[in-house]
């Protein structure tokens, strides 16, 4: 993501506990890999992860800020760059038009979280 189209700055890895997987079943099956967050708004997410993720694959996010936690957000991987020792930086989307989506307290959450991150920002523990 462009510096400029970035609304937020990166945050400190372990501010945004996150856990990412495949829906269903393989999700189930396989080994979640380690995902650690950089950035964040309510739309979507960066983070950067030793799996390799394709353009277009789906994926289920769990993700936790301080008391809001949200499971299950339905996401689709938007771009993947290849950082230093074989690390890559995936953007994803959350999928904000499915149907289990469009439940109010799950966009409450996002802006919750969002507000959150900003003003811990604007506002750091000393």
């Amino acid at each position: 993501m462009d510096e400029e189209r970035r609304r937020h700055p990166r945050y400190p890895k372990g501010s945004i506990e996150l856990k990412v997987a495949p829906p269903g079943i393989k999700g189930i099956l396989t080994l979640n890999p380690d995902a650690g967050c950089l950035n964040f708004s309510g739309t979507g997410l960066q983070f950067e992860s030793d799996r390799r993720f394709k353009v277009g694959e789906r994926l289920v996010v769990d993700l936790s800020v301080f008391d809001v936690a949200l499971h299950e957000i339905n996401a689709i991987v938007m771009s993947v760059k290849e950082e230093a020792d074989g690390i890559r930086c995936c953007g994803v989307r959350f999928c904000l038009e499915d149907r289990p989506m469009r439940k109010p307290k799950i966009m409450h959450a996002l802006l919750q979280i969002e507000d959150k991150l900003r003003t811990t920002e604007a506002f750091p523990h000393a």
